[in-house]
């Protein structure tokens, strides 16, 4: 319902700022099928928005030139809870319009840019080429267009990819692409850090998809059924260390007073392998054996290459 909500929003803002817009351009911008776009224009009727549709070949959807947001309507904790956001997102996401965005917005609602507080995801650009790779594949979702690249996976296989972008989100301390594989015929997900040589193709992909939301979650969960369970000890004086970082796992006390966690991730990322051997001697994975080996051999290949 929130994400619904918010498009409903970010949807009436579009329409104010355009003076007619089909269905099939709603629903490309806004990722969504044209059948929810329908959907949605009811519900905003039903809200009290003046919107009305125009027949003919540059007809659409619009909204009555005399209808106004008020800005009386949104409170001062409002006003400052979307000047946070976009602030913090301008930290986050490399985007040419959020700076003017800002700009508009101060000026719209008079608000100052003292706030008493900020959130700070530089760390969530990564580097330069993962930047501009999403800035292209923006585009390329905007157009419609299908990709080509090159992937590298985990375990440093390389292969050719062609696709039709759908998404870009950050999850997991990276940027992600969502995806239709259009030799698999299926949706996948890879991290852009990974990609290379991508380049945009002159076809555009004709499959029709289902709300991208709904597509994403499902592939999610399809994902999240192949991670392991992996178990871990810890003395009594290490869970809190532990509880920073996996908040939502609980954990058990075992006959030798020690206490036990079990942790669902995907086996074959590194990420989670290296935070696991950040812990040192704090913490003891104890299974499965297979992950528990690879471990050990990360842990002494890393030794290796040192005179001990």
């Amino acid at each position: 319902m929130p994400m619904k909500i918010d498009r409903l929003l970010s949807i009436t803002i579009y329409l104010l700022n355009n003076e007619s817009v089909s269905a099939r351009q709603l629903a490309l911008h806004f990722q969504v099928s044209v059948r929810t776009i329908q959907r949605d224009m009811i519900t905003l009727s039903q809200a009290g928005i003046p919107v009305f549709a125009n027949s003919g070949q540059t007809g659409g959807y619009a909204i009555l030139p005399e209808f106004k947001l008020k800005n009386h309507l949104l409170k001062d904790a409002d006003k400052q809870l979307i000047l946070k956001a976009l602030k913090s997102l301008n930290t986050s996401y490399s985007n040419s319009t959020l700076e003017e965005l800002i700009r508009k917005y101060l000026t719209i609602t008079g608000e100052n840019n003292s706030q008493p507080v900020f959130w700070d995801f530089g760390v969530t650009r990564e580097n330069a080429v993962v930047q501009e790779y999403n800035i292209f594949l923006e585009n390329a979702i905007k157009q419609n267009r299908t990709i080509r690249f090159h992937y590298r996976n985990a375990e440093g296989v390389e292969s050719e990819r062609r696709a039709q972008p759908l998404a870009v989100h950050y999850k997991w301390y990276a940027w992600y692409l969502f995806f239709y594989d259009l030799d698999k015929l299926d949706y996948r997900t890879c991290k852009v850090a990974r990609m290379s040589e991508l380049q945009i193709s002159q076809g555009r992909c004709t499959v029709q998809h289902d709300e991208v939301e709904k597509l994403m979650k499902e592939s999610e969960q399809k994902y999240y059924r192949t991670c392991s369970e992996i178990e871990v000890q810890c003395r009594e004086e290490e869970k809190a260390l532990l509880k920073e970082y996996f908040p939502d796992e609980e954990f058990e006390k075992l006959p030798d007073g020690k206490y036990r966690m079990f942790l669902h991730v995907p086996q074959k990322e590194r990420l989670w392998q290296a935070l696991l051997l950040s812990f040192g001697n704090r913490v003891k994975v104890i299974g499965p054996q297979e992950y528990r080996e690879n471990l050990i051999r990360t842990a002494q290949n890393f030794l290796s290459n040192y005179d001990i």
